[in-house]
């Protein structure tokens, strides 16, 4: 698996996360043909993982997990129910 950082073609998605939310940090990336956004708060992490072409794999969000939480935190998987978006949230 391989995780593209694909941040500048987002721009206005970006611009749009800072502005309207309290997040301080937001990356964009791709997965394949998922998507994934990245955004940091002061106080937590979340990663939505969207594909609208099938449903979300379980290693892509344990690979997520491993390269973007860097630590051994505890965090929660919020899925749908079709399981083509998945919202991962922890503690910083």
């Amino acid at each position: 698996m391989h995780l593209i950082d694909v941040t500048n073609t987002y721009s206005d998605l970006v611009q749009n996360q800072l502005n309207s939310t309290n997040a301080q940090y937001v990356k964009v990336y791709s997965l394949g043909n998922s998507s994934v956004v990245y955004t940091e708060t002061d106080v937590d992490i979340e990663i939505v993982i969207e594909n609208h072409n099938r449903k979300i794999k379980d290693e892509e969000v344990d690979f997520l997990v491993r390269r973007l939480i860097h630590d051994d935190r505890s965090y929660n998987v919020t899925v749908d129910s079709s399981k083509k978006v998945i919202a991962i949230t922890c503690k910083k």
